[in-house]
């Protein structure tokens, strides 16, 4: 690190990065001057707007909502709690619910309005029927799963639901039916603390970039060929097996830690077992790191950690509550130029979740975990 210029270096969070570990690894970086620092699951989304990326009705909001529609999410794998919630309010409630993108039993009627970008335009241009039904809602609601934020087009896919939005009024004095449905614990602390590119950052491709740090990102790295790579985490499976050097960070059942879940509501994780062999808590792993390479942190207790959490943020000064966040009427995207706003039309909506056993380093891990894919591939339900 002291060897590599700044602008040569880049940081990635993982999916199931505790959001001290993130400020923590942010820190750092800024101090050694580089801005490249990025989740692993929404690499690009705008943090600048909290309500633009927060499920904002709450999961047990959507059981208020008369119509529903999901943009590129299968709730029933991505979510299955917010799933339960759907199907009461659909039985119990007679809510009417659609769907752009992935078509499959949901366990309730959905109308397919088609799954390929072309179709959420021509829907967002008031062109299909469906259109005049949700501006004639009461309480309309869209949900964005998270594959919709991978997508190359993402920012003009992203500008095109947020207009969609404001034409059929989701979003009113007493009401937010614009929801974001994250489907990692890391991401939504990784954009409440800011951990996106910096504009020193900007026009700095992966091809320039010669030292990676990995916060248990799986994904990301392979993107900057030939680079020395630092992989911290546990269950480590890509990540780790391209990495230079690594270094044992502890799961969540080992240490303290705060996520952020895709409400926006900040919940403490308390240690069940101490970490195995030599691994550390990450953030100080971190702070030990940081006063090696003459960019000390600040902080020597997890208190003080994250009292600068909650400089940053202060969705960190009330553990369990969630914060309401204003509304921008889709200024997050207006900035998105004629070029940027063109949506991949060929390109058809998917789900984030292809393996409901296997989602993340641990999962694929788990020999129990390979017996229920092993199963559910030879046609057990």
């Amino acid at each position: 690190m002291r060897s590599t210029p700044p602008e040569q270096m880049k940081a990635i969070a993982g999916k199931l990065a505790d959001a001290e570990s993130i400020v923590a690894l942010k820190d750092m970086f800024n101090r050694v001057g580089c801005g490249n620092t990025r989740a692993e699951s929404v690499e690009g989304v705008s943090a600048d707007s909290r309500s633009s990326y927060l499920f904002n009705s709450n999961i047990v909001g959507v059981e208020d909502a008369d119509v529903i529609l999901l943009i590129g999410s299968d709730p029933r794998s991505e979510a299955p709690v917010l799933n339960a919630r759907l199907r009461r309010a659909n039985v119990a409630g007679g809510t009417r619910v659609a769907s752009v993108g992935p078509t499959r039993d949901l366990t309730y009627p959905v109308e397919s309005l088609g799954d390929s970008a072309r179709d959420l335009e021509t829907l967002a241009s008031g062109s299909h029927p469906f259109f005049e039904t949700m501006k004639a809602a009461e309480r309309p609601l869209i949900i964005v799963g998270a594959s919709a934020l991978r997508r190359a087009d993402k920012d003009a896919v992203m500008k095109a639901i947020h207009a969609l939005a404001d034409a059929t009024g989701v979003v009113a004095d007493d009401w937010n039916g614009f929801n974001v449905l994250h489907d990692a614990g890391g991401v939504v602390a990784a954009l409440d603390l800011g951990f996106v590119p910096s504009t020193s950052a900007a026009g700095v491709s992966d091809a320039d970039v010669s030292f990676v740090y990995s916060l248990g990102a799986e994904a990301g790295i392979e993107k900057s060929p030939g680079a020395f790579v630092v992989y911290q985490g546990h269950h480590g499976d890509v990540g780790a097996a391209s990495a230079d050097v690594i270094l044992p960070g502890a799961a969540y059942t080992e240490k303290a830690g705060t996520y952020v879940n895709t409400e926006g509501r900040a919940q403490r994780a308390m240690p069940a077992v101490a970490p195995l062999g030599s691994a550390q808590e990450d953030w100080k792993i971190i702070r030990a790191l940081s006063e090696t390479v003459g960019a000390a942190l600040p902080y020597d207790t997890i208190g003080d950690v994250r009292r600068r959490m909650e400089e940053i943020s202060p969705t960190f000064a009330r553990v369990d509550d969630v914060q309401p966040s204003m509304w921008l009427n889709g200024a997050t995207y207006a900035h998105i130029g004629a070029k940027e706003s063109k949506i991949d039309a060929s390109e058809a909506f998917g789900t984030s979740v292809t393996n409901f056993y296997m989602t993340d380093a641990i999962s694929r891990a788990s020999a129990t975990m390979a017996k229920c894919t092993k199963a559910h591939a030879a046609g057990a339900p």
